[in-house]
């Protein structure tokens, strides 16, 4: 029975704490935060100490603050739609310039991991590599075409390795390992304003 009350005195602890934040702020961005860890919010959260407030939840208990508060706030009615996948919502009191530098600069690189749908083109240009001849036979399993220059795997043609909106296959994601190529970005998205 402890366990029971303490994550309802969680909840309306959330619910007090939302509401506050909708009273408080007079700017309020849904941002979203797919792919992004936790030591990233958390720097986010840091650096926009006393100029806004990032906040997370579970979206069926945003929805529920909303709509139990709608008499009260009938202006957050058209936030329902937009709390859904990884969301949450970025107070903000003064000029978003400030908060949207702060934003772009925790963007962080990432490495393509197989499965994961791309968010943009990957090429691989043609030229030397720091790879060794022992990996010839991996460029050979991906239809890439190679050659061994002063004791190195040289790429003869660029490849367009991964597709944007296509999901990275387990070999593309391999040899962008073994070549240290973080080519995906991952931070916070503005996704509305309201």
């Amino acid at each position: 029975q402890p366990s029971n009350m303490s994550r309802k005195q969680k909840k309306s602890e959330y619910f007090a704490k939302l509401l506050g934040l909708f009273q408080e702020y007079n700017k309020l961005f849904v941002v979203t935060v797919n792919m992004v860890g936790s030591k990233q919010i958390q720097n986010v959260r840091m650096q926009i100490r006393g100029k806004g407030e990032l906040l997370m939840g579970k979206n069926t208990m945003v929805r529920k603050c909303i709509r139990d508060n709608l008499e009260d706030y009938p202006h957050l009615e058209s936030l329902l739609e937009a709390v859904k996948g990884n969301s949450g919502f970025l107070f903000i009191k003064n000029d978003f310039s400030e908060i949207s530098d702060i934003l772009k600069d925790n963007f962080v690189g990432a490495a393509a991991r197989a499965g994961v749908v791309a968010p943009i083109d990957v090429h691989i240009p043609a030229g030397p590599t720091t790879l060794q001849p022992t990996e010839t036979s991996f460029f050979q399993a991906l239809n890439i075409s190679t050659r061994i220059t002063k004791g190195n795997i040289e790429i003869l043609s660029g490849v367009h390795l991964v597709h944007e909106g296509v999901k990275v296959t387990p070999g593309a994601a391999a040899l962008l390992q073994k070549m240290s190529i973080k080519p995906f970005t991952y931070g916070i998205v503005v996704e509305s304003v309201f």
